[in-house]
């Protein structure tokens, strides 16, 4: 753990993040459920799904279940997406309207379905329209305004730092960068060295992400990339306590921690309704199976019906679960040896 991460983060006279340490928005994953667990595990700034800007899907269930305020969380932070500055405007606008605390502008996601309507990090071919956005949505409201964006287009172009200078010039108050090009994706080595002539170029705060999972990614991300902070994806599905590790603070011993698996399954259930909760659960539990090192109970689990049968399955199981962590963990110390 760096002392940085324990240092808040001044976004406006009125706005602070409370550490250095945040949870990426990423759709179907970020929910009220997860971001509340984040939050309780001591992650300073926790970020919604992405909602489209698009006026007429705001009245859609999606929509409204991606953008719930948390009372506990502060500041309560929206992601949108969308290439129109004036709808992004008014998106930003009627969130502010409705309790959103901070507007994050998504720049990065590299998924065909949304750079095909040329949001996301297909904006990294237009920075005189991130510009534009950013300037628009910064003017629309009275809140911080942060972008979330890549390294460049490809490994080899400097895109991603010409976008952040273009939103700092446009108003931004925070950069995250995702150490890879839209090309990569989510595969290959991470680059964190590419984010540093970012970091040296502005002024305002910018946090490095990308394959951070432990303590130790998590030091490399910061020395290689020379940024304020960190913001954590993947690495936190299957386990929200590694919020608890990269600040210094105890990690729940592994008992507590196969509760909380549990306490995140009746979460999604009471979130989403059993009828929804079930299927949405499937993919969580499975990331936590596989971080207790028990990947071969997840064909029984994902062939579950039903939200009291997924229940009634951890309970019965978990002490196997348990054991098979537990396991692991002492092979694991022996080959160390």
């Amino acid at each position: 753990m760096t002392q940085s991460l324990l240092n808040p983060i001044a976004l406006s006279p009125a706005v602070q993040l409370r550490n250095a340490v945040a949870l990426a928005p990423m759709a179907g994953m970020t929910d009220a459920p997860m971001r509340t667990l984040a939050w309780s595990f001591g992650a300073g700034h926790v970020v919604s799904e992405m909602v489209s800007a698009k006026p007429e899907l705001w009245h859609t269930e999606k929509s409204r279940l991606r953008r719930v305020g948390l009372p506990e969380i502060n500041p309560n932070a929206v992601q949108i997406a969308g290439d129109d500055p004036v709808t992004m405007a008014a998106s930003a606008q009627r969130l502010v309207d409705h309790g959103a605390q901070l507007i994050d502008i998504n720049f990065g996601c590299p998924a065909k379905k949304v750079c095909r309507r040329a949001a996301g990090s297909a904006l990294l071919a237009d920075i005189d329209g991130i510009a534009r956005i950013v300037a628009a949505v910064a003017a629309a409201v009275e809140v911080p305004v942060t972008v979330k964006t890549r390294t460049g287009l490809t490994p080899e172009d400097n895109a991603g730092l010409a976008a952040a200078v273009a939103a700092e010039q446009s108003g931004a108050a925070l950069v995250v960068l995702h150490a890879r090009s839209r090309a990569c994706r989510f595969k290959g080595v991470v680059d964190y060295a590419r984010i540093r002539p970012i970091t040296k170029r502005l002024a305002i705060p910018v946090l490095v992400n990308g394959d951070i999972d432990s303590g130790a990614s998590a030091q490399e991300a910061l020395a290689k990339s020379g940024a304020a902070g960190i913001m954590v994806g993947r690495g936190a599905m299957g386990q929200p306590w590694l919020f608890a590790e990269l600040l210094g603070q105890p990690v729940p011993p592994l008992g507590e921690r196969v509760a909380i698996m549990q306490l995140h399954l009746t979460m999604l259930h009471d979130f989403y309704g059993a009828e929804s909760g079930f299927r949405i659960a499937r993919k969580h539990i499975e990331a936590y199976l596989q971080r207790f090192s028990a990947p071969a109970l997840r064909r029984d689990f994902m062939q579950l019906d039903g939200a009291a049968a997924q229940v009634n399955w951890l309970l019965a199981h978990a002490a196997a679960i348990e054991d098979k962590a537990s396991a692991h963990a002492c092979l694991s110390v022996d080959r160390a040896a």
